[in-house]
């Protein structure tokens, strides 16, 4: 067990330092930011390298892989002049560094109340998905499973973007906007451009969406986004649960394009409020457990393990 914790830690360092270094390199002369794009890309691997029976830890080592390498494109692809320092930091940072707010140091209320709340409904749904639905016939266990699901998965990111604004908060930073109450989005555009992960909206935005529109037109760049996107997602959770799941999840945001294409043959920005955001969460929380499934085959081996 002890070997196990200090093999993970290993392959943990090895990617936090490819970042860092990446980091340091992307900056100067083209050579050493092809190097720094090269070190994040190398990174990639490790998640493959780790004993299959920590699947968990593969996908979060390949999620993070991803995150550094997207950081260091920001930095290689930046015109702004950043210390060394200011370079590591963004390459490791879960923020923007260079666009988060200098703030006095405080306790933001309510991100604490946001914690307080998704925290408690992540045990619950969690305790549902391990020991509830198992026990349930057939369809009706599916629909529970998925249900529960996406409860644990919405509240898990609403967990992860209280601590980020609670830590950067104490720490003297505003890092928003983030993540704004995606429940409220009355189209699935609405939820993509302006609600969900703006930090990685802003990314694809400027690194894929608008060089794509510039050669085509907007529908380009907007299908190269959900093309990029089910790449990345389905990246980091091949190593953890293998090319079918990490084909469903990346599927998921392909499923996308129909749906952004139909609402606005339909006009859904029109409808009445309530009509409008019925349309989003449908069609939302309907094909979400093409990206609910894989994620739940880890949960799964919570309980077992």
């Amino acid at each position: 067990m002890l070997r196990d914790v200090w093999l993970l830690g290993l392959f943990a360092g090895g990617l936090y330092g490819a970042a860092l270094g990446a980091g340091l390199l992307a900056a100067g002369p083209p050579w050493r930011r092809g190097l720094a794009v090269l070190v994040s890309c190398a990174a990639l691997a490790l998640p493959f390298l780790v004993p299959y029976e920590y699947p968990t830890f593969r996908a979060f080592l390949g999620l993070g892989g991803i995150w550094f390498m997207a950081r260091v494109v920001e930095l290689v692809k930046s015109s702004r002049s950043l210390s060394p320092q200011q370079r590591m930091w963004h390459a490791v940072a879960l923020i923007d560094v260079r666009k988060a707010r200098k703030i006095s140091p405080r306790l933001d209320g309510a991100a604490l109340t946001r914690l307080l709340v998704a925290a408690p409904l992540v045990v619950l749904a969690w305790g549902l998905l391990a020991y509830g639905s198992p026990l349930l016939p057939g369809g009706f266990r599916l629909a529970v499973r998925w249900g529960a699901g996406l409860v644990f998965l919405y509240m898990a990111v609403e967990v992860c973007v209280a601590l980020v604004l609670l830590v950067y908060g104490r720490l003297g930073w505003d890092p928003r906007p983030l993540h704004e109450d995606p429940l409220l989005s009355r189209t699935i555009s609405e939820f993509w451009n302006q609600r969900w992960n703006q930090i990685v909206h802003r990314f694809l935005r400027q690194y894929v969406f608008v060089p794509m529109a510039r050669r085509s037109n907007a529908w380009g760049g907007t299908a190269a986004v959900f093309a990029v996107s089910g790449l990345g997602h389905a990246f980091f959770m091949l190593p953890a649960v293998g090319p079918f799941y990490a084909g469903m999840m990346g599927a998921f945001f392909l499923i996308q394009l129909p749906w952004l294409w139909l609402e606005r043959v339909l006009a859904v920005r029109r409808w009445p409020a309530p009509l409008a955001h019925l349309w989003t969460v449908s069609l939302l929380g309907g094909s979400s457990p093409l990206f609910i499934e894989p994620i739940l085959q880890i949960v799964d081996t919570w309980s077992r393990g």
